[in-house]
């Protein structure tokens, strides 16, 4: 593993074969520490997708898979909480052999995870109307052409199977978020991401879904409270910028700076907060617009 390690923490970017590294690393506590497990599940994205994987029934055995699984770091976490073999795949060869290191480790190499490459334009290699669950986590907004991926998750799964995902988005013409009025003024978070190829606003992600096929069972926006929990991704956004600011813009940003600096003093950080993003998304999240959302969604 150790040829590997120098991409450690690398999120976006190629690397020198030009393939992307999209890095996550496997917690190896997860299967015999259940405080580990708590906290997995208290995080927001993982609480939420490990929602509607239950609700999907790949609690029980069956054939599931994660499109797009990087370094497989992800894949193995949750086929670790959840005590099942899960079958990642992705395009980027490098990753793929990371991926299948990581498997080897004595804790998780029961779990019988395997890493393979994709087909030509996004084919998942299984037998048509053979997959129970598709996981996918950070995928839509980096593919050339999201209804071709759709079409792929909808001839690989059986009717009546789920696709559980959280996908980038772009602003919904309603959206009065903090983050959409910022980017109205040339404040776009979004811009420091090159490798977001496919953004679109909710309406129209929920359009190809439709037109796939796919019903929307639940959907949560990821983004509720974002300059509460979030306040650095605004610091770095207005350090990129090369505009002119107005009075209100640098008001933000000091207030950004202000926020960033004293939420990390918070005692037991960041726990609480995450607890309390929790709770807020629970509460408001079905209803709320942002850039990204999680979706649990039902092969009709």
């Amino acid at each position: 593993m150790t040829e590997w390690t120098k991409y450690r923490g690398q999120w976006g970017g190629k690397i020198a074969s030009g393939e992307e590294m999209w890095w996550t690393e496997p917690d190896y506590r997860l299967r015999r520490n259940a405080w580990a497990r708590f906290w997995f599940g208290v995080d927001v994205r993982q609480h939420f997708l490990l929602r509607f994987w239950k609700r999907a029934g790949s609690a029980k055995p069956g054939t599931v898979i994660d499109y797009g699984c990087g370094s497989g770091g992800t894949t193995l976490n949750f086929a670790a909480v959840l005590g099942q073999a899960i079958t990642g795949y992705d395009v980027f060869p490098t990753q793929l052999q990371i991926a299948r290191e990581f498997s080897k480790h004595p804790e998780l190499k029961d779990l019988n995870c395997r890493f393979e490459l994709l087909g030509e334009r996004g084919r998942i290699p299984v037998p048509d109307a053979s997959v129970d669950v598709i996981f996918s986590l950070d995928v839509l907004g980096h593919v050339p052409h999201i209804p071709d991926t759709l079409q792929a998750f909808s001839t690989a799964l059986k009717t009546g199977g789920s696709v559980v995902l959280f996908t980038e988005s772009t602003y919904s013409p309603n959206d009065r978020s903090l983050a959409a009025r910022m980017a109205a003024k040339g404040f776009d978070m979004a811009d420091a991401v090159p490798e977001h190829i496919s953004l679109f606003p909710r309406e129209k992600l929920e359009q190809f879904f439709a037109e796939a096929g796919f019903e929307v069972v639940e959907r949560y926006s990821s983004n509720v409270g974002h300059f509460i929990f979030f306040p650095k991704d605004y610091v770095l956004m207005f350090r990129r910028s090369q505009g002119a600011m107005s009075a209100s813009i640098r008001k933000w940003r000091l207030f950004a700076s202000f926020w960033n600096a004293l939420s990390r003093i918070a005692p037991f950080y960041p726990w609480p907060f995450q607890v309390l993003r929790l709770g807020l998304t629970h509460l408001f999240g079905r209803q709320a617009y942002g850039t990204g959302y999680f979706y649990h969604l039902r092969k009709m």
